[in-house]
């Protein structure tokens, strides 16, 4: 088993340019530095969009994906797992954060 498995944190959002920027600060923050995130954009109307444009052009290890329909929250994931490369998954909602050692190894 490799000894630092890529772990892949999967970022749904719709809507959610008012908190979005915390959460991939904190996945961007955490202490498992071997990770790659990737945002699936459920269709938004506001400006979550462009926020997410923003951040995965000046980080290569953001990949941003919009979703061509309005897909419940377990479509978007499969979606989302479907295109993402890590040995692991780990969820984290566009409204919420994690503390830095969230995906410590121990």
């Amino acid at each position: 088993m490799n000894k630092n498995p890529l772990v892949s944190i999967i970022i749904n959002s719709f809507n959610a340019e008012n908190f979005i920027r915390d959460s991939i600060n904190s996945a961007l923050s955490q202490t498992y530095k071997n990770t790659e995130i990737v945002f699936w954009d459920n269709k938004s109307t506001d400006n979550t969009e462009k926020i997410l444009m923003e951040y995965s052009t000046k980080n290569k290890k953001i990949k941003y994906f919009k979703s061509k329909s309005h897909d419940i929250l377990y479509l978007a994931r499969k979606k989302a797992i479907q295109v993402a490369k890590g040995d692991y998954f780990a969820f984290l909602d566009a409204d919420d954060w994690w503390s830095k050692d969230k995906l410590s190894q121990q």
